[in-house]
């Protein structure tokens, strides 16, 4: 399918809406992953709705090569940074019109394409048996993990924690210090469980009277 850049928008697009929704938020970027030797770099995005959040509403994780293309080049950081945003916003649900990808990376993808050397021709092979359809692939961790926190925070508030006390309890229970932030996907599963469980029990113990 032909790239058609008009079905797409840009992250600054999404920048503009973002805070025009959310005047007061805030969009924190920091690097995770940077070799300067080798021009790899991997960029973190949180968004933050209200300073008074203590978790960010979406995140979005982004990383770029130094030799990947012209503009990256010399700007592969701040291209990198760009595109970590444009996935935070998109899942937080910021112009999401053909899914996560923005107008600015969908066109370095083009441009790549159309600066990849042709593959070497192989000799014709039978074509293979026809095969099921394979099963969708599974959502990106950054979605996973924002689903999780906002499973966590929804179960915590039917036992009459807000944000910031389960961040503290998260903090002592793991010995971190940022919060559902800072422990892994498997953690988070358990955290999940040991909410839903307390909750559950006290409406067991009514529905038995």
């Amino acid at each position: 399918m032909r790239f058609n850049p008009d079905e797409y928008i840009t992250v600054h697009e999404r920048i503009e809406k973002f805070y025009a929704k959310f005047p007061n938020g805030r969009i924190l970027t920091s690097v995770v992953e940077h070799n300067a030797e080798t021009g790899f770099v991997l960029i973190r995005a949180e968004i933050y709705r209200d300073p008074e959040d203590a978790l960010p509403a979406a995140t979005g994780h982004a990383y770029e090569l130094r030799s990947a293309g012209h503009v990256q080049q010399g700007s592969y950081v701040e291209v990198c940074e760009t595109s970590s945003v444009g996935r935070a916003l998109a899942l937080l649900g910021f112009e999401v019109r053909r899914g996560v990808a923005s107008r600015d990376e969908m066109e370095r993808g083009a441009r790549k394409q159309q600066t990849a050397p042709a593959p070497a021709r192989q000799p014709s092979k039978p074509a293979p048996p026809p095969e099921r359809a394979a099963a969708p692939p599974p959502a990106p961790e950054a979605e996973q993990t924002a689903d999780l926190d906002a499973q966590i925070l929804q179960a915590a508030e039917e036992l009459g924690y807000d944000a910031a006390k389960v961040r503290k309890w998260v903090n002592q229970k793991f010995e971190v210090t940022g919060g559902l932030g800072s422990i892994t996907t498997h953690d988070k599963r358990e955290v999940l469980k040991l909410f839903r469980e307390q909750a559950r029990a006290p409406r067991q113990k009514a529905a038995r009277k």
